[in-house]
């Protein structure tokens, strides 16, 4: 055993949201984590903090909830075997029955913020699934889920978007490609992805009234709005 003094030894002006604690460690994880700072060039302070973070915000609960580790080959391949209506199905589901409790049981409660909290935690902080970004205009936010899995991952994320916003009693305009969803709420028809462009043939899973073709411009063509503007 050792201790992990030096990696946690404060800094000479240290946060107020920090705190000092002394830890003793098994003797081959501090040379595996001298390994990794050195290769890494962080410190051993940081690593020890991320991965107690990860404790303390993943982990645990995971294990709660069953939550297992597969590689996204393995998840491909599994989508792979679905039909589209069987990945629709799938999605709804998750998104009604799973989400609201997972959500509410790490954050306490459902809302908005939380469901993107959670996108942030399955996606890149965490399960690594996916990554997502979020934005808002003052009018609509703008959801991009992102991945590398195939269309039937897309549906299976839409239907989870859309059935999870319902939870929230928000309408959702969804556009899904081979390798992503984005998903706009409240649903705005002034919204740019809701504009028809020629030769526009990217949709491949509408799921609201509104919902048009994401554009593929063609190398020097301007959209409709760029062109009034000229």
């Amino acid at each position: 055993m050792t201790e992990l003094e030096s990696a946690l030894k404060p800094e000479v002006r240290r946060s107020p949201d920090t705190v000092t604690r002394t830890f003793r460690i098994d003797r081959d994880v501090d040379r595996k984590m001298e390994g990794l700072s050195s290769e890494g060039r962080v410190s051993m302070n940081q690593m020890a903090n991320k991965a107690l973070r990860r404790y303390v915000e993943w982990e645990v609960n995971a294990e709660k909830f069953g939550t297992v580790t597969t590689s996204a080959s393995t998840i491909r391949k599994f989508f792979d075997y679905l039909t589209i209506e069987q990945a629709k199905e799938m999605g709804s589901w998750w998104g009604e029955n799973q989400a609201p409790g997972i959500i509410t049981f790490w954050f306490k409660k459902f809302d908005f913020d939380t469901v993107l909290k959670a996108l942030e935690f399955l996606g890149a902080q965490y399960g690594r699934a996916f990554t997502s970004d979020h934005a808002f205009d003052g009018r609509s936010h703008t959801l991009i889920v992102k991945h590398d899995m195939g269309l039937k991952a897309s549906v299976f994320y839409a239907e989870a978007v859309k059935a999870a916003f319902s939870h929230l009693g928000l309408g959702t305009d969804i556009f899904v490609t081979d390798d992503q969803v984005i998903a706009i709420s409240p649903p705005d028809p002034a919204h740019p992805l809701n504009r028809s462009y020629e030769g526009a043939a990217d949709l491949k899973y509408p799921t609201s009234a509104t919902s048009r073709p994401i554009p593929k411009l063609r190398k020097g063509q301007r959209t409709e709005s760029e062109s009034r503007d000229a």
